[in-house]
């Protein structure tokens, strides 16, 4: 069962100067910073109130964020959707047709994407935090 918005994804460039941004602007404060080095990205996770927002930048050229960037431009990336019980909300979402793609079991969290060619234009990721995490 789908719980709530757990946070907004958001590309951006350079992810210091974003993150200030957030801080000076929204009164923001940083929850946790890590880098995916097999994805060549880095990501902020901050907190303003009880929204939530993440920051990806790249950490090199070609990376996914590049060339989302490239396209896109800077901006909104995917909308995290936070569940009860991934594995159920996964099957059901597959058997639904819509398609489940780049799925992870990290010691934090579980999750895994919806592509936005089955989810009208949005890629929306699946997220189900675990026990005593920062998300």
């Amino acid at each position: 069962m789908i719980k709530k918005i757990n946070h907004v994804g958001i590309a951006v460039k350079d992810l210091d100067s974003s993150i200030e941004f957030f801080e000076k602007t929204y009164g923001a404060s940083l929850v946790w910073r890590t880098k995916y080095e097999d994805q060549k990205i880095e990501s902020a996770f901050l907190a303003v109130g009880e929204a939530r927002f993440e920051l990806t930048a790249s950490l090199e050229p070609h990376s996914v964020i590049d060339k989302y960037i490239e396209t896109k431009g800077e901006g909104i990336h995917h909308i995290s959707l936070e569940v009860t019980d991934f594995d159920e909300v996964i099957k059901d979402f597959k058997a639904k047709g819509l398609r489940v793609i780049a799925e992870a079991d990290t010691e934090d969290f579980k999750a895994a994407f919806i592509h936005p060619q089955s989810n009208f234009g949005v890629l929306t990721e699946i997220i189900q935090p675990k026990i005593g995490s920062n998300m």
